[in-house]
């Protein structure tokens, strides 16, 4: 089976709300789809990163504000996948307590979900 190619930039942008339990964060998100996580600690300041792979996307999130991650990432695939993914990863993590908003956007960077959540 042939794995498609991830788009050369992000395609699913999100927030998503750690409530400062970050490394909670990445226990669910190494249940979803076979996940890579590692947590990332700045030497310079200590800020916290979370990066996530599994076939087929990747993910990064960074502090943007108080406990509040920005969570971008590319997921290859057509349309309809990247939406399928997309949701999968949201109901994941509202379920396991971490508040999530994405929107998704196509290779043209026309928006086509809005607030999925």
């Amino acid at each position: 089976m042939k794995t498609m190619e991830l788009p050369d930039t992000n395609n699913v942008y999100g927030i998503v709300d750690c409530g400062g339990r970050v490394r909670e964060f990445a226990a669910r998100l190494r249940q979803f789809r076979q996940a890579e996580v590692y947590v990332k600690v700045s030497q310079f300041d200590g800020a916290q990163s979370v990066f996530m792979d599994t076939p087929g996307a990747s993910f990064h999130a960074y502090k943007y504000l108080d406990d509040e991650f920005l969570f971008n990432g590319a997921v290859a695939g057509p349309a309809e996948t990247v939406c399928l993914y997309t949701r999968e990863l949201c109901d994941l993590l509202r379920q396991t307590g971490f508040p999530a908003r994405f929107e998704i956007y196509d290779p043209d960077s026309k928006m086509l979900i809005e607030a999925l959540a």
